[in-house]
């Protein structure tokens, strides 16, 4: 597949190594280009073009000693199957995230490049969600997906995993933005979710390929995942939680933010309920998303069915009356309903079965 946008290979080098020009970071690379108007430009520049723009002596010496030949490695992986480069002037560069205040000079694409034109939404939160958080990122992906949405996640463990596995479980179309290069998976348990993503849908990186782990990377790419999507969504977040940058970062690009609450006491509870404080949607149903997003919510009737579970009868409903919508140990049901521990086992297996509750470690949750 190829999206070079009629670049040869002497110009990909040379948009390649502007990246590479010392002392210019991605603002001054993006300046740069919008000066230049193409990456060969630079390089050809004098002196005094260079200077004239806020170049220093040390990176003009830098463009004048650019060995393009550090890109040979790169060109190989690009020789692969489905891998690609999506320049910024390309048509399959993503809209939405041409207009963020730093939009990266190019894409590394591992799948359907053309899936960057798709509306998506990103979800995202906590790398050690609770059962309630991974039901709810595996209930609103899968409803969101069949409102015509494609899911955007960061590939981490957790609540991303959670959105990529769920999408592809309905057949959705997912995004996975990488803050390596696309020849290493990080983490690498996900290395064979990462084969199935890049089967059927997409994984991203504006990094080399060859780039392997650095800590700097990956909230440099939480900008890559708010500002290709439409919104972004926290299931689940800490107080400190890296998935608060991507939020916040969606924010300050005027993105819609939604958060999903919960218990007072539950620790990954509190970065949504602060996002909520600071202006984000209080979401409780899909609905509540599609609402902010016309577009899409317009596309076609709304035909989500908030309620697949069985009817409760009134004994059962008086029974799950007991279980809170966090963990509640078995103890607590028993000293709550007054029953025997064998009726308790029953009841609590029928409602499990029914998808009225799930068993988690040390009790039960309400769904």
């Amino acid at each position: 597949m190829s999206a070079h946008q009629g670049l040869d290979d002497s110009q990909l080098r040379k948009l390649f190594a502007v990246k590479k020009i010392k002392g210019v970071g991605d603002v001054n690379a993006l300046k740069l280009i919008n000066h230049f108007k193409i990456a060969e430009a630079i390089f050809e520049a004098s002196d005094a073009q260079l200077t004239q723009v806020g170049l220093k002596s040390s990176s003009i010496a830098s463009i004048r000693k650019m060995d393009f030949s550090q890109f040979d490695s790169t060109f190989k992986w690009l020789e692969g199957k489905d891998t690609s480069i999506i320049p910024i002037n390309s048509t399959y560069y993503p809209p939405l995230l041409l207009q963020t205040a730093t939009p990266p000079l190019y894409l590394f694409t591992l799948g359907n490049y053309e899936l960057l034109l798709n509306p998506q939404l990103a979800v995202v939160g906590s790398r050690s969600p609770t059962p309630i958080g991974s039901s709810n990122t595996q209930q609103f992906c899968k409803e969101l997906v069949n409102q015509g949405l494609a899911i955007t996640s960061g590939l981490a463990q957790g609540i991303d995993g959670e959105a990529h596995r769920a999408t592809l479980s309905c057949n959705g179309y997912t995004i996975a933005v990488s803050g390596t290069g696309l020849k290493t998976v990080f983490p690498a348990p996900h290395k064979n979710l990462a084969h199935e993503i890049a089967n059927k849908g997409l994984i991203i990186s504006e990094n080399f390929p060859d780039q392997g782990v650095v800590a700097g990377c990956f909230p440099r790419r939480n900008r890559i995942i708010a500002g290709i999507s439409l919104g972004t969504l926290v299931i689940e977040a800490a107080e400190k939680s890296g998935s608060l940058i991507t939020a916040k970062i969606a924010m300050e690009e005027s993105r819609d933010v939604f958060a999903i609450p919960g218990s007072i006491h539950n620790p990954l509870a509190r970065g949504c309920h602060s996002l909520i404080k600071q202006g984000a949607k209080l979401v409780e149903n899909v609905e509540d998303i599609l609402e902010e997003l016309p577009a899409i919510a317009g596309a076609q009737k709304l035909a989500i069915s908030t309620e697949t579970r069985p009817a409760l009868n009134v004994e059962s409903a008086e029974f799950l009356k007991n279980i809170d919508y966090e963990i509640t140990s078995i103890d607590t049901i028993l000293n709550r309903s007054k029953l025997s521990i064998e009726s308790v086992t029953n009841k609590l297996l029928l409602l499990e079965l029914d998808g009225w509750i799930i068993n988690s470690a040390g009790g039960f949750t309400r769904l």
